[in-house]
């Protein structure tokens, strides 16, 4: 047999506290004489034996009652014929928990909460059962089966070491019953290790009615937990969002993204010292936290101009949970923007590119290329973030469409323009009809179009891009349903000018992601002033170029 708790068995000699109090009593009595005492001695004797034993039997119930308090306390494992089974089970599975959060140091055992709940089953799966029961484990991060041999193998396997993921404690009990049913494991103790942090557990996900009344249906089975508080209100963590190298002709410097967390909110501002290590060389500065979280955007480190690549961490000081005091990082200069335009006609193909190549970041590269229609498959899907087509659209072409709806369902962004000659051909739901034209002393202008958010939405400074200025020519009529981006004044008809596809699923109206839009005209000189102008164009091109391009 086995305890939980042995330092409670200390206690076990209090179980003398009634004989002590007994004695005590004995040794306060008092005899006085009187008249009748010949008669109560005479009825005294004739009881004696029967009242000593009923004493004794008092006695040695409260030693007893007192005795099994303290062992209860101990939380005892039995097993052979102490055992609730009447013997040790058939099988052992043990569920662990292995989130970030398990590696919260215990001040008492100066170890985490999973090295210090593995040692303590592993001693008590071995007092209780031996190698009588199979013993299996499944963990938290691959939630697959393990059969062990003995139970000191749960202290060295890499299936119980530590990981900075999320548990599935849900996920754990199916994974439990599918291998109770699948293998008749006879009768069963499963044994889960856990800090009962809520998140893992998910008490309120709808999958514990199903097994609730599954495990329902295996009388054989007993549960256990081997809990341990959740991580303590003070504790902090950090991690690095970003890391981005930053180079001009003058200098070079890394950019971090660092957010801080707290576990319960401060009331005061308070100083956080960060240790910043990069290529091998650390630097330190200070934080300052307001509430439970903190974002450092644009935190600058100077590089070395040859420094194009490395490594590197943040650390925190250390407190009870380590797991989250350590963020790392890798470093690169950042690929170059691809785009490909593919059109025959040069008036169209001319301006685009030269906008695409211009440099939005001068810390970046661009790269563009120009293919006829012809040559649409040499196109490098993988690497191309922004493809603006002005051909034919693919729609009697199953292999080029797949392509391209690939390209969109990857996060890149798709701009698609009308040709000379419109065709048949459809696209997400979308289709070319007939070129329409302003009329000559009075081109079309832009009345509305969507400033908050998308490719059109203003500057960070609040301005708004110069789109109502925009004049129109002529424009491709679209059919199909979109959603509206831009639409031309009354003078057009109302049209519109700019539109994404409904069918890429998104509803913010562009940013962020890619997506599929669809210009109606040309930056041409006989369609648009958009090449002229210049502004629209540009903001236009670069934001659907960042927008299907992975981010750095």
């Amino acid at each position: 047999m086995s305890f939980l708790a042995p330092l409670l068995l200390f206690g076990l000699p209090l179980a003398l506290l009634p004989v002590v109090i007994h004695l005590i009593h004995l040794m306060r009595r008092k005899q006085v004489k009187w008249a009748a005492m010949m008669f109560l001695q005479a009825a005294q004797r004739m009881n004696k034996g029967l009242s000593r034993l009923r004493q004794y039997l008092i006695l040695l119930f409260r030693v007893l009652a007192v005795a099994a308090l303290i062992l209860m306390a101990g939380r005892p494992l039995a097993g052979g014929l102490l055992g609730l089974t009447g013997g040790a089970p058939d099988s052992v599975i043990v569920l662990l928990d292995r989130s970030a959060s398990m590696e919260q140091q215990l001040p008492t055992a100066g170890v985490s909460k999973r090295a210090a709940g593995l040692r303590n089953l592993a001693a008590a799966i071995r007092d209780a059962y031996g190698k009588r029961s199979r013993l299996v484990l499944i963990d938290s991060a691959t939630l697959q089966p393990l059969t062990l041999e003995k139970p000191e193998a749960l202290l060295d396997l890499p299936q119980t070491g530590p990981t900075d993921t999320a548990a599935d404690v849900p996920a754990l009990l199916q994974g439990a019953l599918d291998y109770i049913t699948a293998n008749q494991t006879g009768r069963t103790d499963v044994w889960l290790l856990s800090d009962l942090r809520q998140s893992d557990w998910n008490t309120a996900g709808g999958r514990w009615t199903a097994l609730r009344g599954a495990f329902a249906t295996l009388p054989a089975v007993r549960f256990q937990v081997l809990a341990y508080p959740e991580t303590p209100a003070a504790d902090m963590g950090v991690t690095v969002e970003q890391a981005q190298r930053r180079g001009t002709a003058e200098k070079a410097e890394l950019l971090l993204d660092i957010r801080l967390t707290r576990g319960e909110p401060a009331a005061e501002p308070l100083t956080v010292p960060l240790r910043v290590v990069v290529n091998g060389a650390a630097s330190t500065l200070n934080a300052e936290l307001k509430g439970g979280q903190a974002l450092l955007q644009g935190l600058s480190i100077p590089l070395d101009q040859s420094t194009h690549r490395g490594w590197g961490r943040v650390e925190l000081a250390a407190d009870s949970s380590p797991a989250d005091n350590i963020s790392t990082f890798v470093f690169d200069d950042p690929p170059p923007l691809k785009s490909v335009i593919v059109s025959g006609n040069p008036e169209v193909s001319g301006p685009l590119q030269a906008a695409l190549t211009a440099p939005a970041d001068a810390s970046r590269k661009y790269e563009c290329a120009v293919l006829p229609p012809e040559r649409a498959a040499e196109i490098v899907w993988d690497e191309t973030a922004l493809i603006v087509w002005q051909a034919a659209l693919p729609g009697n072409d199953p292999v080029l469409t797949g392509q391209l709806e690939a390209h969109a369902k990857a996060g890149r962004t798709l701009i698609l323009l009308p040709p000379e000659n419109p065709g048949d051909g459809t696209f997400s739901g979308l289709r070319w009809t007939a070129w329409k034209d302003a009329a000559t002393d009075k081109p079309a202008l832009v009345e509305w179009w969507r400033s908050d958010a998308g490719l059109l939405a203003g500057t960070r400074a609040g301005a708004a891009l110069p789109v109502g200025e925009t004049e129109v020519q002529r424009w491709c009529a679209l059919e199909g349903e979109s959603i509206l981006l831009a639409r031309l004044g009354e003078s057009g008809g109302r049209a519109p000018l700019l539109a994404q596809a409904a069918r890429d699923g998104a509803t913010n109206g562009g940013g962020g992601g890619g997506g599929v839009y669809f210009l109606t005209t040309l930056p041409s000189a006989g369609s648009s002033t958009l090449a002229r102008d210049g502004v629209v164009l540009f903001a236009l091109l670069h934001r659907a170029l960042n927008d299907g391009a992975p981010c750095p």
